[in-house]
């Protein structure tokens, strides 16, 4: 029994040896081996020393010198050269401030000015015209735009019935057809109006070079001709106008003429001229057989005077020249095969830039702004004594931008316009706030070329376009000041009955809101145009600005003035809106590349400034470039802009006051949150701004970071 036990207890042992798997026992003993360790032992990094190439170029100093190829891997020592290029830009300084690179503390800031003050460094490859692929290698073979036809015997046989049109147009021969009356050939004397008959004349090229001039009954040219004038044998073509008008005649070597007639003096005259024309290929080509065949004869006269002593000391020179004629007539004629690609010759290298030019100052297209006058309905006197011009009464400051409704964003900068009276001016408080960001010093090399009086008061401006098309408007917003609400100040420049005493009224509020309040600005109406009447940049200058609007006090924002615009050219909306009485003169033109006597945005005149304080000043006004890549451009001048516009101030969850109104915003920036930190310097401030305004601080004078 015991021994059939082992029996069986062996065999099913065996059994389960062959059912179960080897790598089960594997995963089983790799599990037993995990579970005893005690966990993994990190394996540290092998260090890695870096190549030192000395050592290794000396090492192998034999096998690099012995190295068959080894030409293809030095570099050339003559394979570029390196030159200056001047730094050329538009302005009479450089638009980095003088001291920054002395002031700057950070070794990234140094350079980046160095991109603005430094030269250009151009490198110059001798060898670049093997840069390219093969067919853009240097070939002293010149290659050919067409390839030349050869013609057999085989391809000048032609059909009798085949269009002699087409023949001629093959052989790139002159030909011509059209209607012609045919006098008598017997005799200009005898030719009458009656003997004129009308046929259709058509001038082909023969196989040998010469011109026929056959006629038929009609404009079936396949047919046989009724007749043939050979042009071969004409001597001449005069204008003959004794029996019909429009009349010319031909004459013949044997004496006979031809006379013809067209029916207008246009086709009379293209007629002389093209067989003037063939008679002239005539003449040439028997002047040239002439000279070729006296040369021939002149040739073979002095070869046979010279034949008796010298022919066997000419006969190695005469078969050298032979071979190089032969030579050169196949180096000639015979085209390199890879020419003859039909896709190589469709491949088109203009692309490529062959000189590589230094980064340049791009604009779009540029607009000259000129702002003439704002008058208004209501005026009078301004002045204490009643003695002066009848002027607006009171002070309005315009601001002009750009639009673009089609991309609903506003593209440009603003543009501060003062069009008042010098004796309104006069009723604003001579007021000079304290300068909160800096000395307000101009920058020492401008001293002596800006002249605050010039710049006081600027009327022109130069606006910049990079995509313009027919809905951008010039958007003039007319400001007021402080006094009330703008529903009440509008309501006497809407009326035009008893504008007098209306006016004085206004004058007496104006100057004492002008004494109390005159830092202070108020919306107060709005106009607009178009600029361009398509997409191709064309100013459209017949347009005038629309009627001036009153402004809604609840339509301020940017983008409720981009909902009014796209609403400009719908007239039952535009209807709607109330209208101030008044005229707003502005005129727009092209700006020439020569503009003289203006400055950036950041107030840097250009080479062509003149010093002379009585000319005019024009402003740059800077343009707000999508950020897409088609327009990017790299930076060329120093620009350090940076734009604020406070879009609403909420106050509604304050406490302390029952009221709250006539709230002005003083934005400041400062470099730490310490409680005695002084603000920043700003870049630049408005010559006529000594105000306060909702989104900027300014000080009198333009001010250099």
């Amino acid at each position: 029994m015991q021994a059939d036990k082992c029996r069986t207890s062996s065999r099913s042992v065996k059994k389960e040896l062959v059912i179960e798997s080897p790598l089960q026992y594997k995963d089983a003993a790799q599990g037993e081996v995990e579970a005893e360790s005690p966990g993994p032992v990190p394996a540290k990094p092998k260090l890695i020393e870096p190549l030192d190439y000395e050592n290794v170029i000396v090492q192998k100093k034999t096998q690099i010198l012995n190295d068959c190829l080894r030409e293809m891997l030095l570099f050339p020592y003559d394979d570029f050269q390196t030159a200056i290029l001047r730094r050329q830009g538009r302005y009479i300084c450089s638009t980095v401030p003088a001291k920054a690179e002395e002031e700057a503390q950070s070794l990234f800031v140094t350079e980046c000015i160095k991109t603005y003050n430094s030269d250009w460094h151009l490198v110059n490859y001798k060898y670049e015209d093997y840069s390219g692929e093969f067919r853009q290698l240097p070939n002293k073979v010149v290659k050919l735009d067409k390839l030349p036809v050869h013609v057999y015997e085989v391809d000048e046989e032609v059909d009798k019935d085949e269009d002699a049109a087409s023949l001629g147009s093959q052989k790139g021969g002159i030909t011509k057809h059209g209607w012609l009356y045919k006098g008598n050939m017997n005799s200009a004397i005898s030719v009458t109006m009656r003997s004129f008959k009308r046929r259709f004349f058509h001038l082909i090229q023969l196989g040998d070079g010469s011109y026929n001039l056959n006629f038929y009954k009609d404009e079936k040219i396949s047919k046989e001709p009724k007749g043939s004038i050979f042009l071969d044998s004409c001597m001449g073509v005069v204008q003959n106008n004794k029996v019909r008008r429009f009349a010319f005649e031909l004459k013949m070597q044997d004496k006979s003429s031809y006379l013809l007639a067209a029916d207008s003096e246009v086709e009379m005259e293209e007629w002389i001229t093209i067989l003037n024309k063939i008679l002239q290929l005539n003449f040439e080509a028997a002047m040239q057989e002439k000279r070729n065949g006296d040369s021939h004869e002149d040739d073979e006269q002095s070869k046979l005077e010279g034949s008796g002593s010298g022919l066997d000391s000419y006969l190695p020179e005469l078969a050298k020249s032979a071979r190089e004629a032969e030579i050169k007539l196949k180096s000639e004629s015979r085209v390199k095969l890879f020419y003859l690609d039909p896709d190589a010759q469709k491949l088109d290298f203009s692309s490529a830039e062959p000189e590589v030019k230094s980064f340049e100052e791009k604009f779009g297209k540029r607009i000259l702004v000129k702002c003439n006058d704002l008058s208004f309905n209501l005026q009078c006197c301004v002045a204490e004594n009643e003695e002066g011009p009848t002027t607006n009464v009171e002070p309005f400051f315009v601001t002009l931008s750009l639009f673009d409704i089609k991309y609903n964003r506003k593209i440009s900068a603003d543009f501060h316009v003062d069009l008042n009276h010098f004796s309104v001016r006069q009723m604003l408080a001579t007021t000079s706030p304290a300068l909160m960001n800096g000395s307000g010093q101009s920058p020492s090399v401008l001293k002596g070329i800006l002249h605050e009086a010039a710049m006081q008061y600027p009327k022109q401006g130069i606006f910049s376009v990079t995509c313009p098309h027919p809905d951008i408007f010039l958007v003039a917003r007319i400001e007021k000041v402080l006094q009330g609400s703008i529903t009440h100040c509008a309501e006497p420049y809407m009326k035009s009955s008893d504008s007098s005493k209306v006016a004085q009224k206004v004058l007496k509020n104006a100057k004492q809101a002008c004494q109390r309040l005159g830092q202070y600005r108020m919306p107060f109406a709005w106009a607009a145009r178009t600029l361009f009447k398509d997409a191709s940049g064309n100013l459209d200058k017949n347009a005038r600005f629309s009627a001036i609007y009153r402004q809604d006090s609840n339509k301020l924002s940017n983008d409720d003035m981009l909902k009014l615009l796209a609403d400009f050219r719908k007239p039952e909306k535009m209807a709607k809106l109330p209208v101030i009485l008044g005229n707003l003169d502005i005129t727009i033109d092209n700006v020439s590349s020569d503009f003289p006597n203006y400055v950036n945005s950041s107030y840097i005149p250009t080479k062509q400034f003149e010093t002379c304080s009585k000319t005019p000043i024009t402003f740059e006004v800077e343009e707000f470039v999508p950020c897409i890549p088609k327009h990017t451009q790299p930076y060329t001048i120093y620009t350090n802009h940076l734009y604020v516009y406070p879009k609403y101030l909420k106050y509604d969850s304050q406490k302390s006051f029952a009221k709250a109104r006539n709230i002005a915003i003083c934005i400041e920036f400062k470099d730490s949150d310490e409680e005695d930190s002084q603000p920043l310097k700003t870049w630049w401030a408005s010559f006529h701004k000594k105000r306060l305004c909702c989104s900027f601080t300014p000080s009198p004078k333009p001010r250099i970071l």
